[in-house]
């Protein structure tokens, strides 16, 4: 029994990576800064503090200048004001090349009325609904990042296998190709759906509850898991030879009660049966964090047309 090619996202972020660090050092060298503020409220969360750590050194391995605001709202009844007032500030700096607004945000604070306050031409995660709206209609925008990183993992997939035929990538890649997504929500599923179908891929979404999801699944050329159930894609689901691309980060504790993080598919059983599989962790995520980054540039070199 053959078992698939691993889609190995911590190798492509490291490409990405390369590829970004020479677009920066290119716009430095005319003079353009590139320039990322991240806005960051206290409210007790680690792993939001831990990521803007972890951003602040690879922006600066790139060559982004980072800048962390911190916001301690004075009262639950100020803090709407407070962050909101400073995304403004920032949407409206010439200074500042991209805006992204780290979650969670304190109780009461709406982040759909936050980010939709970010310049659509700074939003690098891509979260202001002039962007998504703006990916609908296949204007030139910028996407948000884990939609972004699935497109990148499919893509590299079939670079692989136009390398190893030795035959041209087919442009767009995806035409004539089937992909269903389990799951259908606003910062994965919605957005990939749309953007493999500016790709002239056949797409079907779909959610956990689907009647005859299984048959469904099962049809699919490529299959994009992001439902956020732990191991809801079993073998059965999945046509021989298939894509299979794991969005899901969910946090489980096994029978020796250690919490470790798996996917939505089950990765042992379904590596088995399906052509390329993207594990968790080290699948989807590593590309994520690369594509805000290439998003950082992107934003900057617009700017400096």
């Amino acid at each position: 029994m053959s078992i698939a090619r691993i889609i190995d996202g911590t190798a492509l972020a490291a490409s990405f990576r390369d590829r970004i660090r020479s677009r920066v050092a290119a716009l430095r060298e005319r003079g353009i800064g590139v320039r990322l503020d991240a806005v960051l409220v206290e409210a007790g969360d680690n792993s939001a503090r831990v990521y803007a750590e972890n951003q602040a050194r690879t922006c600066a391995q790139l060559g982004i200048e980072y800048r962390l605001h911190r916001i301690t709202p004075d009262s639950e009844a100020t803090a709407y004001d407070e962050i909101a007032g400073r995304v403004l500030l920032l949407s409206s700096d010439p200074d500042v090349s991209a805006i992204m607004l780290h979650l969670p945000l304190p109780r009461g604070v709406d982040p759909y009325r936050v980010q939709r306050l970010i310049a659509p031409e700074k939003d690098v995660e891509g979260v202001n609904p002039a962007n998504i709206g703006n990916i609908v209609y296949g204007r030139s925008s910028l996407a948000p990042c884990t939609a972004l990183a699935v497109l990148r993992m499919i893509e590299s997939v079939w670079t692989e296998k136009s390398d190893r035929l030795g035959v041209p990538l087919i442009h767009p890649f995806l035409r004539g190709q089937l992909v269903v997504v389990v799951g259908a929500g606003d910062v994965v599923g919605k957005p990939i759906a749309v953007i493999l179908m500016r790709q002239e891929a056949t797409v079907v979404s779909c959610n956990k509850w689907t009647p005859g999801l299984p048959d469904l699944a099962r049809s699919a050329d490529i299959l994009i898991a992001a439902a956020g159930v732990p191991g809801l894609i079993t073998p059965d689901m999945v046509k021989p030879g298939a894509v299979v691309i794991d969005v899901g980060v969910n946090r489980v504790t096994g029978s020796d009660g250690r919490t470790r993080t798996v996917g939505d598919v089950s990765f042992d059983t379904v590596s088995r049966v399906a052509g390329w599989i993207s594990p968790v962790p080290g699948g989807v995520g590593p590309v994520t964090v690369s594509m805000l980054l290439h998003n950082v540039a992107d934003a900057a070199e617009h700017r400096a047309r």
